[in-house]
């Protein structure tokens, strides 16, 4: 009897086996079938779960807060997928998406958090390794010879004046600024003008600079108008023939009016998708042919061209080599890259010039580097925290209000303006009023030093 039984135990044993084998593969064939099990570079958290929810989950560990784009064994990470970013989809750490012509990595879950302005996103820069361009900037090369009037080759510190602080004009030091934009024009949808705001103070600058041998340009745009952004504005303005045409007119007549020297151009920002780049540029070569037969200058105040990280920005691309080669210099805007130690350090601001002069081959008298005189988070301007904070000339952050504001403090102003006047055309003031009176700490006093 016991022999009996124990090969009764082996064979029922077997049986068992090979019907759990059975089983295993019979599932597995189903699963491939449907193609669950296919695709795992399109999973997301509990997918497995949802269809077979008998299954025990994986174990879930923390997400790392840093990616380093390699393997745990040292290999390069695999090419990312061309999945479209979507806005109702789930991803977890380690999934890549395509989005406004870049590639980005999820560093952990995420749903409906755009990869370009969330941190939850890692940025692996532009898809194919270079910018993508609008119609118009790889057919037409970038003018690198000199202007035709060389007097517009010699360094430039470019100042903006905002029409809204009337009071003010004594912040202007002729002794160091040589461009004045008086701050701002303001467009309107149907291609027309607003009134001038403080248009008194715009004469009495006029009248100043030109006593000093300096220009003062009209700066259209800006940001916003009563708290809403222009962009949509600039569009419907430029949306057809008579409306462009309007706001040209509409331009000139003003700087004919007070005699301003040209125009800045402040249209934040012109896009590489859809059809702002084209209408921007058509803008720009109108103004261009006017203002330039005129002798009146035009320039434009453009995007950083790099982020904080050292990518390429991917709109800058929108300001097409056609409008470039059309402007006097343009004005960029190498500041706001984010808060804190993000917002201006040095290495952005060679990043910013080496885009739009090396990446872009602008020639380096037309690459204005532009300087904040105020700080972030709190977008306090730099004489207001000195005259809390004291020994906030010392460096580039400081405790204010409560809160660490990071700035660019006389030394860092320094350096930039020596990078400037050694490798670009001149260095732009984002804006006049906001430094201190205080003269041995003051930031264009800072510029004025290098330029000696």
């Amino acid at each position: 009897m016991g022999r009996n039984r124990k090969l009764a135990y082996a064979l029922g044993g077997f049986v068992l086996g090979v019907l759990l084998t059975s089983a295993v593969w019979l599932r597995v064939g189903i699963r491939q079938d449907t193609g669950i099990a296919a695709a795992p570079e399109d999973s997301r958290p509990g997918a497995s779960a949802a269809v077979f929810p008998d299954t025990e989950p994986e174990e879930q560990t923390a997400p790392p807060l840093e990616t380093t784009g390699e393997e745990p064994d040292g290999s390069a990470a695999p090419d990312p997928p061309t999945d479209i970013w979507d806005s109702a989809a789930v991803y977890t750490g380690g999934d890549t998406v395509s989005h406004q012509g870049r590639r980005y990595r999820a560093r952990w879950w995420t749903q409906g958090e755009r990869p370009d302005s969330s941190g939850v996103w890692e940025d692996l820069g532009i898809l194919d390794g270079e910018p993508v361009q609008p119609e118009g900037v790889s057919s037409v090369p970038i003018d690198a010879s000199g202007p035709r009037n060389a007097e517009r080759t010699g360094f430039k510190v470019v100042g903006y004046y905002p029409s809204w602080k009337p009071d003010r004009l004594n912040s202007v030091d002729f002794g160091v600024v040589t461009h004045v934009c008086y701050a701002f024009a303001m467009p309107t949808a149907e291609g027309g003008l607003r009134d001038l705001e403080n248009p008194e103070t715009a004469k009495t600058l006029i009248r100043s600079a030109h006593e000093n041998g300096a220009n003062v340009l009209l700066s259209v745009g800006g940001w916003s108008y009563n708290d809403t952004p222009l962009e949509n504005v600039f569009m419907e303005a430029t949306a057809d023939d008579v409306r462009l045409q309007r706001l040209v007119e509409s331009i000139l007549a003003m700087c004919e009016a007070y005699g301003f020297d040209g125009v800045d151009m402040d249209w934040e920002h012109p896009r590489v998708d859809g059809t702002s780049a084209r209408q921007y540029e058509a803008l720009m070569l109108a103004l261009s042919e006017r203002l330039h037969a005129q002798g009146r200058l035009l320039t434009a105040a453009v995007l950083s061209g790099a982020t904080a990280d050292g990518n390429v920005y991917y709109d800058a691309a929108a300001h097409s080599n056609a409008v470039l080669n059309a402007l006097d210099f343009i004005n960029v805007m190498a500041y706001d890259g984010g808060d804190g130690e993000r917002h201006s350090s040095y290495q952005f601001a060679v990043d910013c010039g080496r885009y739009w002069k090396e990446t872009r081959g602008l020639p380096a008298h037309k690459v204005v580097l532009g300087l904040p005189f105020y700080a972030r988070p709190s977008w306090a301007d730099y004489g207001a925290i000195l005259a809390a904070v004291p020994e906030a000339s010392a460096g580039d952050h400081v405790l204010y209000n409560g809160m660490e504001v990071y700035y660019n403090g006389p030394d860092t102003i320094a350096k930039k303006t020596r990078y400037a006047r050694e490798a670009l055309g001149g260095v732009m003031i984002w804006e006049l009023t906001q430094d201190t009176s205080d003269k041995e700490n003051s930031l264009l006093r800072a510029i004025g030093s290098v330029l000696k």
